[in-house]
């Protein structure tokens, strides 16, 4: 296993820990704010905070040994079926009325922002080259 390929399997590791707490903390909120849709909807947050990022995550996993254009297409495509599926469950949701949208966009929000800081903190600390010695 190459230091690369270790550091995306922690940023993975990482993030599904993360935002699994968040799915249980934000549900014991949601539930505190607003009952039952309250905390289904903190879950749901939870969850697609999770499709946000661990497919990219997953995508640079997959494809950091390919070739730019090959890494560039799983990335793309990836982001492509993930936004998909996101807008697929959010015109699911727009027509359940008991579906408590702000504890929804609290965690999905929360979830993403810090994926997003874990993404970066642990490629801070990684010592990956990004030119091709003796070129």
């Amino acid at each position: 296993m190459t230091a690369e390929e270790s550091l995306y399997r922690r940023a993975m590791r990482l993030t599904v820990v993360v935002l699994a707490g968040l799915a249980v903390l934000g549900a014991l909120v949601g539930w505190f704010v607003a009952g039952a849709p309250g905390a289904v909807a903190a879950a749901v947050g939870a969850a697609v905070a999770a499709l946000g990022a661990i497919p990219t995550q997953a995508a640079m996993l997959i494809g950091h040994r390919r070739s730019p254009q090959a890494l560039a297409g799983i990335v793309a495509f990836s982001w492509l079926g993930k936004m998909l599926v996101i807008i697929v469950a959010l015109l699911l949701l727009q027509g359940v009325e008991s579906f408590y949208r702000p504890m929804f966009a609290a965690t999905a929000v929360v979830g993403l922002v810090v994926s997003l800081a874990i993404d970066l903190l642990t490629l801070r600390k990684a010592r990956i080259p990004y030119v091709d010695p003796g070129t």
